[in-house]
């Protein structure tokens, strides 16, 4: 743990260098307390510019598996101009719920009462929470009714639903379940290369891979951490959204990030394009000294 290393740096009189893009609001409340030598890095490595950033409004507008036309557009563009883009959804699987159309039912495990996922295009019922697995019913339990619907979508759905729409470029998708084999995921990223293609993928992607090709991120299905009655849930969004928009124009090419959304003027989306992650810090570690 961090506690365990401080210590035994302090005991061995060595330093320990805390590394980050966004570091955490403790982290960063000790270097305000004098507690850490706080040394900013405020320009990317090399050549490489920021992304630019677009807040896509999808209010009143159809949606294809998740996907708005605006942004179909713009993946197609990407990969006809020979680059890659990253389809970044955090949330695995095909559905978050299978709900019951004719009488509201929907999938709960029965070890932990939690939603189940919905995975394997619909075929199997899967608890993220303790692993618990079973078949997906063929009817209703409660009312015997056949109106089952995957509800929302997952990163499988989004992986099958591109398939059908870009059949001649590679799509991949990179979660935990396409990568439970030992070096799947260096070998996906090295099957890709720099050819154009669309990468689509969890938290596993929003760090620590450098994709030189990759020139458009779009982010999809970031309101549900909008409204959390976690306290933390504004902190981690911000976080993942900075670290995935990293994952764009880190080369020579310019990188774009869309970001869409139900509440393009959240003020989290605004405080972030307007300031970046420190803005955004500071502003949240403000509020939470008032509380």
């Amino acid at each position: 743990s961090l506690r365990e290393n401080e210590e035994a740096a302090e005991t061995l009189g060595v330093p320990v260098v805390l590394g980050s893009a966004t570091p955490s609001f403790e982290s960063l409340h000790n270097a305000q307390a004098g507690r850490y030598l706080h040394v900013r890095l405020p320009q990317r490595a090399g050549d490489a510019k920021p992304p630019t950033v677009r807040v896509l409004d999808v209010r009143k507008r159809p949606l294809d598996a998740g996907l708005s036309a605006d942004l179909l557009a713009k993946l197609r563009a990407t990969v006809e101009a020979g680059g890659q883009a990253l389809v970044f959804r955090n949330r695995r699987g095909y559905a978050p719920v299978l709900l019951c159309h004719d009488c509201g039912w929907s999938a709960q495990c029965t070890r932990c009462e939690t939603p189940m996922t919905v995975h394997a295009g619909g075929r199997r019922l899967q608890c993220h929470h303790c692993g618990a697995r079973r078949p997906a019913p063929q009817a209703c339990p409660d009312c015997g009714g056949l109106a089952l619907q995957p509800q929302g979508v997952g990163t499988e759905r989004l992986e099958e639903r591109l398939l059908e729409l870009f059949p001649d470029v590679p799509v991949l998708r990179v979660d935990r379940g396409s990568t439970r084999r030992r070096d799947a995921l260096e070998t996906m990223l090295g099957d890709i290369g720099e050819r154009a293609g669309i990468l689509v993928g969890t938290q596993m992607l929003a760090k620590g891979h450098d994709l030189p090709n990759l020139t458009l991120v779009a982010v999809v299905g970031i309101d549900e951490g909008l409204f959390s009655a976690d306290f933390r849930a504004s902190e981690k969004l911000a976080q993942l959204l900075i670290q995935v928009a990293g994952r764009a124009g880190r080369a020579r090419k310019a990188g774009e990030v869309w970001l869409q959304t139900h509440h393009p003027s959240h003020p989290l989306l605004q405080t972030l394009i307007a300031g970046g992650y420190p803005a955004f810090a500071e502003a949240e570690l403000a509020e939470r000294e008032v509380a």
